[in-house]
Parts: structure tokens; sequence; C-alpha cells
């Protein structure tokens, strides 16, 4: 079963911060694509570099700060005792470093997708920023911003450029799982891509249940049904008149690894 690890990416990239529950010890450049964006120039900032990275990062499994991680206490530890994670890391920078702000933008990715560029830019969105249009109106290179993307979410697959992060992986965990949903569209049935396989394809043997609010109780109208559509995937089909967005969640028993 997999390990959610939420690290301290931007604290270790830029500089150690004290107390801190996660640290960067290891920072591997792939590439560097100098000067990136085909070659565009930026005004007086002119080109941009840009940083294709790997981070490793450790945390600590008996500080207790790292205890809503779960089952962090029986993943494999390094030498120093510390649980190991790596995530995908991407730096855009100014070619010229004394033409920079001296300013950084850590963009929280959305299911590993970048978003910055999009907002401040009016960027045509996706996540391979190879082409000089992918800077949009370069509004934030224009200004010196350096900006910084990592991959936070264990769940997310590999491709399309997409920010990962790859957690432990721990033998002989059993238990049951809970999947949860916020649905952005009235689709019916919906389709969800589960975190955890399912060990079993039976719906009788997990539970569907809805609220409206996070702090509601959970319930099962009648006409709420799911079915397994194969292991990693499930379609839920929704009460009548029911809203897009609705904390769906499914409790089922995941597959373990050996």
């Amino acid at each position: 079963m997999g390990i959610a690890l939420f690290g301290g990416m931007v604290a270790g990239l830029i500089g150690p911060a004290e107390p801190s529950v996660a640290k960067v010890v290891k920072f591997e450049i792939i590439r560097i694509e100098s000067p990136a964006f085909e070659g565009r120039v930026f005004g007086p900032v002119g080109t941009y570099d840009r940083i294709i990275a790997r981070a490793t990062i450790a945390v600590a499994p008996d500080d207790a700060r790292n205890s809503m991680i779960v089952d962090v206490d029986r993943a494999p530890r390094n030498a120093q005792g510390l649980v190991e994670a790596t995530t995908d890391v991407e730096i855009l920078r100014p070619t010229a470093a004394a033409n920079g702000n001296r300013s950084l933008i850590y963009d929280v990715a959305n299911r590993g997708g970048k978003r910055l560029l999009g907002y401040f830019n009016d960027g045509p969105g996706g996540n391979d920023l190879g082409k000089a249009s992918d800077a949009g109106t370069g509004f934030l290179m224009s200004r010196g911003y350096s900006i910084v993307w990592s991959g936070w979410q264990g769940d997310i697959g590999a491709g399309g450029g997409r920010m990962t992060l790859s957690v432990p992986t721990i033998a002989g965990v059993t238990g049951q799982a809970r999947e949860e949903f916020i649905f952005d569209n009235t689709q019916n049935p919906a389709n969800a891509t589960l975190s955890y396989p399912a060990a079993d394809l039976d719906p009788a043997h997990a539970k569907l249940s809805v609220r409206q609010r996070e702090g509601d109780a959970r319930a099962t109208p009648a006409g709420l049904s799911f079915k397994f559509e194969g292991p990693n995937k499930v379609s839920i089909t929704r009460t009548a008149g029911s809203t897009a967005a609705r904390f769906t969640n499914l409790c089922m028993r995941p597959k373990t690894h050996a």
C-alpha cells in the first residue's frame, strides 16, 4: 500500500527551515533547457532556463508531526532511519540570475498539472512548457520571477508532463481503504479511478455513501449505487437531482503487495 507523503519541498529548495518536518536529501538535475521557450526573450530580463530534476525527500517516521502519514512507521527506512520518497521538480529561472527579481513562486500542482502560467500569463495550458507560446503573455517572466513545481500526490500517473511523486510500498498491509470523490460535473453514472486497486470486485463487500458537506453525516440514499469496472475503476450512479459538488465515499478492501 502506498503512503501519501506531503513533503516540505519549497523549504528544501530555497533553504533550511526549522523546525522541519521533511528535508531534501538528494537533488538530481536531469536536463537543462537553455534558453527555454525556444529562445524567447522577455524584455530586459532576457531569456529563461528550464530545469528538469528529481528530488529525494526524507521524513522522520518517529516525528509526531509526521504521524498523519498513514503507515509511515511501517515503511522501509534508509541508513539514517528516515523514510524516503522521490518527486519530479521543474524550475523556470532567468538565464542571467542578475536580471531576476529575487522572488520565487511555488505553484502547487493540481493533480500533477501546472496552473500558474494559465492564471498569470494567460497561457494556453498544458504541462509541457517547450514552446514559445507556452509562456503566454510572459507576464511573470518579464518581471523576473522564478517558478518552481514539484509532485506531491502519490496517486498521480506518470506521463503528459505531470508532476509525480513516488512513494514507498509496504508489504503485508491489510484492512479497508476509503476513497473520496468530489465530482465537478453532473455526469451520471460518474466514473472514478481508485488510488488503490480493489482486492474484491463484489459490490456487496464495499460500502458507498454521500454527504453534501465535509462535516455532514454520511448517508446512503435510495438510488445510489456503484459497480467495479475493474480493479482500478468504478462507476457511480447518483441519485436523481444530486448536485455535482458532493463528497462521495467508497469504503473497500484494497489489494495488498506480497
